[in-house]
């Protein structure tokens, strides 16, 4: 089975999202739900190299801002409040537009 996004547990705890549950599913985008300088370090930088060794992009609400994702059921549209990072705009069946550009431009 395989998921193009992961909400990846518990803010992104140390032990948030184990190795196994992203080695089953193989999302191609995680989304990490943390305040920014939160007192508990979220997330942890033991999930975020999990999450890198697995090769799974990350988008985080403490640098990302919110982050939307739309589907029509065949394909994704993830956005932004502050800026996406171009690296989630290779993921084949995911769309990311920077929508702070998209804001500039009306």
């Amino acid at each position: 089975m395989r998921a193009d996004v992961l909400k990846i547990g518990h803010h992104g705890s140390k032990n948030s999202t184990m190795p196994e549950f992203p080695a089953a599913v193989q999302p191609r985008v995680g989304i990490i739900s943390a305040g920014e300088n939160n007192p508990y370090g979220h997330p942890g930088p033991e999930l975020l190299e999990r999450l890198e060794n697995a090769g799974i992009r990350v988008l985080r609400t403490d640098r990302d801002g919110a982050v939307q994702v739309m589907t029509d059921g065949q394909q994704l549209e993830i956005s932004c409040f502050v800026a996406c990072p171009s690296a989630v705009n290779a993921a084949p069946s995911a769309e990311a537009p920077d929508r702070k550009q998209d804001q500039e431009k009306k």
